[in-house]
């Protein structure tokens, strides 16, 4: 498991969807906004609760090609899950 100060993965935080540290604004916004041709930049001023550490990081692992579920995988371990077809990470049963 690996330790990323930008994302946290709770159960009770937007249904246990990563989301940018100390914020409720999901790592899949950030995805979405990258995916459409938002530069980081336009990212921040829509979203000035994150820093720009915390967006490079992630941005990182987007240029790495890490998908969503990888990432939550990387900081959770194993116990999170992928619900298939609704994009969104939930804790396993």
């Amino acid at each position: 498991m690996k330790e990323f100060a930008s994302i946290t993965v709770h159960p009770e935080v937007q249904d246990g969807a990563p989301v940018f540290s100390g914020t409720r604004i999901r790592v899949e916004t950030f995805f979405d906004y990258m995916r459409i041709g938002v530069s980081v930049n336009e990212f921040l001023d829509e979203f000035p609760s994150i820093t720009r550490d915390q967006a490079m990081e992630v941005y990182s692992l987007i240029q790495s090609h890490y998908t969503l579920a990888q990432i939550a995988s990387m900081i959770t371990g194993p116990q999170f899950e992928t619900a298939v077809g609704e994009g969104r990470i939930i804790a396993a049963a």
